[in-house]
């Protein structure tokens, strides 16, 4: 899993102004609706972040030491995960709606009516908020850096030439090595 940057972040809701703004052009260019979330999806956005908080909360909670039940570290796998599926969806939301409501800003002094400019520029901060949010849940789930000394006092290292104890892999063990052919069937 890769962590967030913020010029991945910046690219993704760039891109998504680019879908959202020629969207919205090619809808009302046909007559049809203003392409903007309704009003009552930035409560599922106040959700979503409350909830990764939460959960985001609870495993920096454990990784300082805070909570001495026992905690399941996949829990913080998925909720990296979920971090970065709420920043990447924030950046979405962001992006569309900016481009949208620097339409809309055009269109002020045209119309009397602003529920669209005033529309689009919440969900675009409902979008950055989830992009922040992801953002700190991410590094609440982040692991404190390996001590590098420790790891070479370490008997059994990850890519070392040393011998496995016996209970590990041993399976294997008990079956000869094949001969290996090589090219054209020579060995």
């Amino acid at each position: 899993m890769h962590v967030l940057t913020v010029p991945a972040l910046l690219m993704c809701a760039a891109a998504a102004g680019a879908v959202g703004w020629s969207a919205n052009r090619v809808s009302t260019g046909a007559g049809g609706p203003l392409l903007v979330l309704p009003w009552a999806s930035l409560a599922a956005c106040a959700a979503v972040a409350v909830v990764l908080l939460v959960l985001g909360l609870r495993v920096r909670r454990y990784q300082e030491g805070r909570r001495p039940e026992r905690f399941e570290p996949v829990v913080a796998a998925r909720t990296a995960a979920g971090a970065q599926a709420v920043a990447w969806a924030g950046a979405v939301l962001a992006g569309w709606h900016a481009t949208i409501a620097l339409e809309q800003l055009t269109l002020v002094g045209l119309r009397s009516e602003q529920g669209p400019l005033w529309a689009s520029l919440a969900h675009t901060g409902a979008g950055l908020v989830l992009v922040v949010v992801g953002w700190v849940v991410e590094g609440f789930c982040k692991l404190p850096p390996d001590d590098p000394d420790a790891e070479e006092a370490a008997e059994y290292g990850r890519g070392r030439d040393k011998e496995l104890p016996e209970g590990e892999g041993g399976y294997a063990r008990g079956i000869p090595p094949r001969p290996r052919e090589g090219p054209g069937g020579a060995g």
